[in-house]
C-alpha cells in the first residue's frame, strides 16, 4: 500500500520548488503517494490533515523565516511536531531545513543558521549559485540559494560542503525522523537554465535521494 507525502504548497514556499520535489518523490518507485498540502491545494494544512500521513515535505522559500513561519497556524506547528514525535517524517529542503528550527517549527531544539558568510564559504550573497557539495564522499556541484548549515549534534550526515560544514543530514526526534538539505540537490534544468548556470555534472537527486530512503526506512 502507497506511503502517503503531502508536500506544501503556498505562500511559504517559492515558485516551482513543489512541484519539482513532487515529482522527484513521487518518481523512481517510490511507493510515495504524493499530494499537495496548503491553502487551496489537494490538502488544507490543518492539525488533522497529517493523520494517517507518512511524510511531510516543505520546499524551499523565501529569506525571511519569520514569514515564512506565520504562513502556519500554531495549531499546525502543534500538530506537526506531535506528527514527527510519535513517528512521523519531516523532510525541508533550503527554507524547510530553517524552518525545522526554533524559529520555525521547532522540531529541532536549536536555530538553523545560513551557509553564505560562514568562514572559507565561496558564497557572500543571496544569488543562485552551484556549490561543491560531497554526497556520502562523491563530490557534485548543486544547486544552492541562500542554503542552510545544518547542525552537527545529533546528526546522520549525508552530505557536506566541501567548504566546511553539514549540508545534508538525518535527526531522530522522538520516534520519528527528520531529514534535512541545505542546497537544492532536486533542481533540474529548468532551474540552472532560469538562473543562466551551466550544470558541469549532470543531474544530482539520485545523489540526495539515499537521504530520503533511509528517512523513510
Amino acid at each position: 500500500m502507497p506511503r502517503t507525502a503531502l508536500v506544501y504548497r503556498g505562500p511559504a514556499g517559492c515558485d516551482g520548488c513543489a512541484e519539482t520535489l513532487a515529482e522527484r518523490l513521487g518518481s523512481g518507485g517510490s511507493g510515495l503517494d504524493v499530494s499537495f498540502i496548503g491553502p487551496g491545494q489537494d490538502v488544507e494544512a490543518t492539525p488533522e490533515a497529517l493523520d494517517g500521513a507518512s511524510l511531510f515535505v516543505q520546499p524551499g522559500g523565501g529569506d525571511d523565516i519569520d514569514d515564512a513561519a506565520s504562513h502556519f497556524s500554531q495549531g499546525f506547528s502543534r500538530a506537526l511536531r506531535r506528527f514527527v514525535h510519535d513517528g512521523g517524517r519531516y523532510l525541508g529542503v533550503c527554507m524547510g531545513a530553517y524552518l525545522a528550527g526554533s524559529d520555525g517549527f521547532g522540531l529541532l531544539s536549536t536555530s538553523i543558521e545560513g551557509a553564505v558568510g560562514t568562514p572559507r564559504f565561496p558564497v557572500a550573497d543571496s544569488g543562485e549559485h552551484l556549490v561543491e557539495v560531497a554526497w556520502n564522499g562523491t563530490k557534485r556541484w548543486t544547486f544552492f540559494q541562500e542554503g542552510a548549515l545544518l547542525p552537527a549534534r545529533g546528526a546522520e550526515v549525508c552530505a557536506r560542503y566541501c567548504a566546511g560544514g553539514t549540508a545534508a543530514a538525518l535527526y531522530r526526534v522522538g520516534k520519528g525522523r527528520v531529514g534535512l538539505i541545505g542546497p537544492h540537490p532536486e533542481a533540474d534544468q529548468t532551474w540552472f537554465d532560469e538562473a543562466g548556470l551551466s550544470d558541469p555534472d549532470g543531474d544530482d537527486w539520485r545523489f540526495a535521494r539515499p537521504l530520503v530512503d533511509r528517512l523513510l526506512a
